[in-house]
């Protein structure tokens, strides 16, 4: 099963009480946004790895006007990281029953791991994604979401623990169950 219906799936069957997570800081303002633009987000990711993974600033003329903000993301990531040795995660790969996780983290540490999104605001599927990556990495992931054109942020992280782990079962199971009736 493909990783994006698949936290799909499980947002229908598990709920925001059902998983442990902590938002350790947020700046957000409810206005009207602009919308997503895909090669920002690319830029977003790239400049983050590039600088926590490999030391290096890459600066695309084009985007100046959003180096600020991009500086920002950089600096409030740091702080979650701190002197950590961090790297590209591996593709993981597991099969439970008749259902297959895939993922692959942006940025991954001994003892954490990083998923980058390009929007400030908490969605369920991507709650789901991290929940299947504490799974996957058996670490605590740090979401990390940042608006790129406004500076907003939100940071979240879900421990790697039991109960985070038997939600991410139950909604498996209730998945399986499902599709067995179809």
């Amino acid at each position: 099963m493909v990783e994006n219906s698949l936290k799909k799936k499980l947002g229908y069957f598990i709920n925001y009480k059902d998983i442990e997570y902590e938002v350790l800081s947020q700046y957000y303002i409810l206005e009207l946004r602009m919308p997503s633009n895909g090669k920002l987000g690319q830029l977003l990711h790239e400049y983050l790895q590039e600088y926590l993974i490999n030391g290096i600033i890459r600066i695309n003329e084009k985007y100046l006007p959003f180096y600020y903000n991009l500086n920002k993301a950089l600096e409030l990531l740091y702080e979650v990281v701190n002197e950590r040795k961090l790297y590209y995660c591996d593709k993981r790969i597991e099969r439970i029953g008749n259902i297959k996780l895939v993922g692959q983290a942006d940025i991954c540490s001994d003892d954490l791991v990083i998923e980058i999104k390009s929007k400030p605001e908490l969605k369920k599927v991507d709650l789901m994604q991290a929940l299947i990556y504490t799974f996957l990495y058996e670490r605590d992931v740090i979401l990390f979401m940042y608006g790129i054109y406004s500076g907003e942020y939100t940071i979240i992280k879900l421990p790697f623990n039991e109960r985070n782990t038997n939600s991410l079962f139950e909604g498996l199971k209730k998945i399986s169950e499902k599709e067995e009736i179809l």
